[in-house]
């Protein structure tokens, strides 16, 4: 199951470079529309922020799983290890339930744009597919820090079992 979550997660990493690229080109497109044209490409802010909201959302739980965010670790290194495990697994559950209520408040949010009809800018950008987009990476999110819950809590049952071992 883990090797699967993870090649999904590699997957969304190319598919969060595809909209990397595609805010880059509209980035571009924009700078040289305001310096050619003395003007700004249509809807390229609009543009910008959908995507911008969809490559964090998505970029989130392939860093999650693998710990990459920065962090300061100036009093957690002196804890002891049992308090640290108690953190990291309050946390990571903590962490897991408000992914899992944003993710349903923000498929909420996009399948209201999606019967509305809500659409921005000049060239009437609909909402919904970033909205959705933005709800998937969060549900992703959710389930990442689950996981995290749960490897923790193995990872405790496995150093129980070897404590009574050595003992």
């Amino acid at each position: 199951m883990m090797k699967f979550f993870k090649s999904a997660l590699t997957i969304l990493s190319y598919v969060n470079i595809c909209f990397l690229v595609v805010l880059t080109v509209v980035t571009v497109i924009d700078v040289i529309a305001r310096y050619v044209f003395n003007t700004s490409f249509l809807d390229a802010m609009t543009l910008s922020s959908y995507l911008l909201a969809v490559i964090n959302a998505l970029a989130l739980p392939g860093i999650t799983l693998r710990r990459g965010h920065v962090q300061v670790d100036l009093i957690y290194d002196r804890l002891p290890a049992g308090l640290r495990w108690v953190l990291d697994s309050f946390s990571s559950l903590l962490a897991g339930i408000l992914f899992s209520l944003l993710a349903w408040f923000a498929f909420a949010r996009a399948a209201h744009s999606f019967r509305r009809g809500i659409y921005r800018g000049w060239m009437k950008l609909p909402e919904y597919p970033a909205k959705y987009l933005f709800a998937f990476g969060c549900l992703l999110t959710a389930v990442t820090f689950f996981i995290l819950f749960f490897n923790a809590l193995m990872d405790r049952k496995d150093a129980c079992r070897l404590s009574d071992q050595l003992q």
